[in-house]
């Protein structure tokens, strides 16, 4: 079993794969995740919701692409260290609603 993944390291992953694929597909993003509960959590509820992805709809198949602020977001997720940096003092981890 691998070991668990921070906050950082999961955004990263996403960020990554859209980023580096010009976007991906709702499925694409499940198998990183593991499962569609893990995906509402990440990228609808999150990603989506503050504007790093956006989310596209043509005939029943989503896709998603990185926004302006996504591209901001990924260059600051490559420096993990950094982004380690900001939660610690923010006090906060990605939580559920």
């Amino acid at each position: 079993m691998p070991a668990p993944r921070s906050p950082v390291e999961i955004a990263y992953e996403i960020m990554k794969h859209v980023k580096e694929n010009d976007g991906a597909s709702r499925w694409d993003l499940i198998k990183i995740l593991g499962n569609t509960r893990q995906f509402r959590h990440w990228v609808t509820d999150f990603l989506v919701q503050d504007g790093f992805l956006e989310e596209h709809s043509e005939g029943g198949n989503y896709t998603y692409t990185v926004t302006e602020s996504g591209a901001i977001l990924y260059r600051l997720l490559q420096k993990g260290n950094l982004m380690s940096s900001i939660f610690k003092l923010s006090g906060k981890r990605l939580r559920r609603g």
